[in-house]
């Protein structure tokens, strides 16, 4: 995760699922996950109806991929925003971090599925699953 640039998105939308590419932030110490969007996306209005989401990420020179579900949450707080922005993001929001048309998403995984053919972390049956970790009461632990 930390070596990939960007990673996919999807969010529920009236019974659809719909998916972009974004550009996160390295992932926390707890997994979380943060990323900048403008508050008049879809994708804004559909977390704000259903925080649920998921988070793709690929990496084809490793044959590998990390699946995280878990929910999003809108951060609006100027400093955290000053905080994560991204210098290239001045061609999407002119008026930079401090701008209307910048908010923050936080995603806390809840859940995580790893499949990793460079690591061997290939469940048997080979190919038909990944590796499943849950998080409950602040651990992880195999699902």
């Amino acid at each position: 995760m930390a070596r990939k640039k960007y990673c996919l998105l999807a969010t529920a939308s009236s019974g659809d699922i719909d998916a972009r590419v974004l550009q996160p932030f390295p992932p926390g110490p707890d997994l979380e996950v943060w990323l900048g969007t403008s508050p008049r996306t879809r994708k804004v209005a559909q977390l704000r109806a259903d925080p649920r989401a998921t988070l793709v990420y690929q990496d084809d020179s490793k044959s590998a991929c990390v699946v995280l579900v878990g929910r999003v949450e809108l951060v609006e707080d100027l400093a955290e925003r000053r905080r994560r922005f991204m210098p290239t993001w001045w061609a999407f929001y002119p008026d930079g971090p401090e701008g209307e048309d910048y908010v923050l998403l936080r995603f806390t995984p809840q859940r995580i599925e790893v499949w990793d053919a460079s690591r061997r972390i290939t469940p048997e049956p080979f190919g038909l699953r990944s590796a499943r970790l849950v998080h409950r009461d602040g651990v992880w632990s195999e699902a």
